[in-house]
């Protein structure tokens, strides 16, 4: 993966800001391999969640530190692990298609994407599940039950849905907690992005540089200058 400037970072973040998750997904993609939003959506749910993964990797590292609450006692329960497994665990079958028995016969039904998603939501139906179904369907034939093409999506590529193993130290409840890469990975990026702004106030308000020289700089000589400034 090519490296992304701080500029293109910012720009993907000011592009996701104020839109809903699945945006902020392709805002992401779109940055991680610099291409539109347009094209990023077509890319299948499970292969855009693998390049998140690599995005974040390239930018923040793959361990991964979290919280979650026991379901059963609600107490604080601390999540790490490293990524890495996680995706190893996940491995995807070949092919673009999941295969599912209906009336007697094997159905292809494709792997919805970020297109197939948008669809759906946007259009507020009251079953988007079975209309999802449908749109991922070979076209001209009865759908297969939601549930059925569901659960051949997940067997095909499990980081659809993928779930990290959780236990409650204090009442010892195990569980599956589902992992969101779009998420996990926005709020990252949000607390850098709001990070680099500050230094480039600073560094403005010190040297009166631009936006564009400040983020130039190297963020080790960014914190250098920053370790100047009131000297």
């Amino acid at each position: 993966m090519d490296t992304v400037s701080a500029v293109e970072l910012l720009d993907a973040w000011e592009a996701g800001w104020s839109r809903d998750p699945l945006r902020r997904g392709l805002a992401l993609l779109a940055a991680a391999r610099r291409t539109t939003p347009t094209a990023a959506a077509e890319v299948s749910v499970g292969r855009r969640d693998r390049a998140l993964f690599a995005f974040r990797a390239a930018l923040f590292g793959t361990a991964v530190d979290a919280v979650s609450r026991c379901p059963g006692c609600d107490t604080e329960v601390e999540v790490a692990f490293d990524q890495r497994e996680l995706l190893a665990e996940n491995e995807p079958a070949a092919g673009d298609a999941a295969t599912v028995r209906a009336g007697g016969r094997d159905v292809p039904v494709r792997m919805p994407t970020s297109a197939d998603l948008a669809a759906v939501l946007d259009a507020d139906v009251p079953d988007p599940e079975e209309a999802l179904v449908r749109r991922c369907a070979p076209p001209g034939e009865p759908a297969p039950a939601a549930a059925a093409v569901a659960a051949a999506w997940t067997a095909a590529d499990p980081l659809i849905d993928p779930c990290v193993g959780l236990a409650c130290p204090d009442c010892g409840l195990a569980w599956e907690e589902p992992f969101d890469i779009v998420g996990y990975l926005w709020a990252e990026l949000d607390i850098w992005g709001r990070r680099t702004l500050l230094e480039v106030h600073e560094l403005a308000r010190a040297y009166g540089w631009t936006e564009t020289q400040t983020l130039a700089l190297s963020p080790w000589r960014r914190q250098c200058y920053l370790g100047l400034v009131g000297t």
